[in-house]
Order: structure tokens, then C-alpha cells, then sequence
């Protein structure tokens, strides 16, 4: 059975990375859609997200008419973040790049992944005025937030963030890429471009259940369920988790997620025609029967888990490589 794969997986400094619905688009056709239309194109693998997907909405909507945003993602992980930037990438494949910043380092230090190289491979044309330009997404912004001490106590994470906050204000950029002829340049204008930062900002979200749990031993102890993420995170409590105060001044929107609950997660095992299991079939090209009792198995240990939708796909592709050591030529996948 030969598989059929939509997406390339690789580094996102590689220039083979595509998410799915990576493809061709026509520009004139961005500048007629409306803000209903980009949110209808978000919720495609989202579940429970209306408020942020319409707020996301409107900010891509604005982006395309020309008005540049620094806007910031926050939520649980497994509550669609990611989904969000790969519908996004899919509706706009040629204006959205998808940069995991969590390893970033500074220009002149040690490591691959450094601010300039963000934009390698990002197509922009001095030409088109006017735009659409391109809108870069930078996921795991709070592993990049995290204090990060370097041998002479200096806080790495800190000159990352300025050496960033330069480009967020905009200017140019020079890239480089390594051919086969020798290194090509290019410039890069950042003035145009939008920025959407991502991040779980988890460890904040649980000293904040915790302060607000109350005392957990002695006498006076609160006996209330601990639980992360039961408010909004604020632009205070993202600066608190290490983002500069510079930074957090250029955020002009946080939009906070909301918690993926077990019934949500069923819910998207029933999806047919899109979700992780539509998903799936298409990648291995199979069909997927799974039973009730087995949704909600696999949707209950998803949420204890915490892994979310990465959890119940990397549970689905268990039973995936077990009928392909079986039977490689099977088309149907039955779990019961």
C-alpha cells in the first residue's frame, strides 16, 4: 500500500518546510475576504475557540488591507494553537511562515538558530506595494521568555529578546543561504511585516493556580482542586514569565485560549471530514474506524495527559504502525 503524504516535515530553518495546504495562491484573491471568511477558514481543526479564532480574524483581515500587528497567542498546550498556524499557513501559504523560536540565539553566538535566519526562505518582493507581506508566526515564544544564564551570569534570553524587539520594529534584514555556488544574500524589510507570537506559558500558569489555590498545608489550608489556566494570562503575567518590558509594549493584542475539555476532544474524533483522524487517513491513506468506547479512551487520556490533540494523533498512529506490522497492504484501520 503506497502511503501518501501532503506534508514535508523538516527544521523550520530548512527550506523543504511546508505544513499541510502548502501551495499555490492568488493575492488579488486575499484582498476580498472578509473577516467571517479568514475565521470560517480557522475553525477547519479547532474546536472550542470562537472568541480567538474571530479575534485572529480580524488581525489577519487587517494584515491583508495593510496594517501591520504584533499580537501574541496564549493557552494550554493542546488547545489548537498550532492548528491555528497551520490553517493559517494553509489559507495563506505564500504570506504565513511558521518559526519555532524556543532555541533562538543571537547573531555572532554559538548555534543555528539566530534571529536573521528566521526570515531564510521568506518570499518578499519590494515590488508589490502595497502587499500583502508577509506575516511571520513564532511559536514557542515562552520557552524563548525563560531566564537562560550564560557562563559570565548574563541573561541570554534577554539580549535574544532585544536583538528580536529590532526586527519587530522594522528594518532591514540580510540573509544568508548556502548554495552549492556559495552563499546567496538578501535583504529583508521587517517594517511591513506582521508578528504572531505563540506560546503555553505553562510554569506561569501554574504559579498562578497555585498563589490562588491559597495555603495547600496547615491550619487554613485551602482544599479547593488545583487547577492551571482557570483565568485569562495578562500582559503582566507575560512579562512576569520573562518577556522584556520593551517587548511586551509592542503587543498590541493577547489572545488567550481556551481549555480543551474532554468533551471537546470526542468531538473531534467524530469530525469526517476534517480533524486529527481525517488528517490521518489522508497522510497514510487509510480509513479510520474508531468506536465510542475507544473516543472517549483516547480523548480522556489525551486530556489527563495534557498532550491534547498531539496526544490523540500519536495514539492513533500507534495503532497505525501495529496494522501496518500485520498487514502493510491493509486499507482499513479498526479500532474497537
Amino acid at each position: 500500500m503506497p502511503m501518501t503524504r501532503n506534508t514535508v516535515y523538516a527544521p523550520w530553518y530548512s527550506d523543504e518546510y511546508k505544513v499541510p495546504g502548502s501551495g499555490n495562491s492568488d493575492v488579488r484573491d486575499y484582498l476580498t475576504l472578509t473577516p467571517q471568511d479568514i475565521k470560517r477558514e480557522l475553525e477547519q481543526n479547532v474546536v472550542n475557540q470562537d472568541e480567538a479564532c474571530r479575534k485572529i480574524a480580524i488581525l489577519m483581515y487587517q494584515h491583508l488591507q495593510g496594517h501591520r500587528f504584533v499580537g501574541m497567542l496564549a493557552g494550554p498546550t493542546g488547545s489548537g494553537k498550532s492548528f491555528i498556524a497551520e490553517n493559517l499557513k494553509a489559507a495563506f501559504p505564500d504570506l504565513v511562515y511558521i518559526r519555532d523560536v524556543s532555541n533562538l540565539t543571537c547573531d555572532g553566538w554559538s548555534g543555528v538558530n539566530k534571529v536573521s535566519t528566521l526570515f531564510k526562505g521568506v518570499r518578499y518582493s519590494y515590488d508589490t506595494a502595497g502587499g500583502p507581506y508577509p506575516l511571520m508566526f513564532l511559536d514557542e515564544c515562552d520557552k524563548m521568555f525563560s531566564v537562560k544564564m550564560n557562563a559570565g551570569v548574563e541573561n541570554v534570553s534577554e539580549s535574544v529578546q532585544y536583538e528580536l524587539l529590532t526586527v519587530i520594529h522594522g528594518g532591514e534584514i540580510e540573509t544568508k543561504t548556502i548554495t552549492e555556488r556559495g552563499p546567496v544574500f538578501n535583504k529583508i524589510d521587517t517594517s511591513n511585516m506582521s508578528f504572531l507570537f505563540a506560546g503555553a506559558f505553562e510554569k506561569k500558569a501554574k504559579d498562578i493556580a497555585v498563589k490562588e489555590s491559597g495555603a495547600s498545608i496547615g491550619f487554613g489550608a485551602s482544599h479547593a482542586r488545583l487547577s492551571t489556566y482557570n483565568r485569562e494570562l495578562t500582559m503582566d503575567d507575560v512579562r512576569e514569565a520573562g518577556c522584556i518590558t520593551e517587548l511586551c509594549g509592542r503587543i498590541q493584542k493577547l489572545i488567550c485560549l481556551n481549555k480543551i475539555g474532554e468533551e471537546d476532544f470526542v468531538n473531534m474524533l467524530n469530525f469526517t471530514d476534517r480533524g486529527p483522524v481525517n488528517e490521518l487517513q489522508n497522510e497514510f491513506g487509510i480509513t479510520i474506524n474508531i468506536s465510542k468506547s475507544k473516543k472517549e479512551e483516547i480523548a480522556h487520556n489525551a486530556y489527563v495527559s495534557g498532550l491534547g490533540i498531539r496526544g490523540i494523533k500519536n495514539t492513533i498512529r500507534e495503532y497505525i504502525d501495529e496494522l501496518m506490522w500485520e498487514d502493510c497492504h491493509a486499507m482499513i484501520l479498526e479500532i474497537a
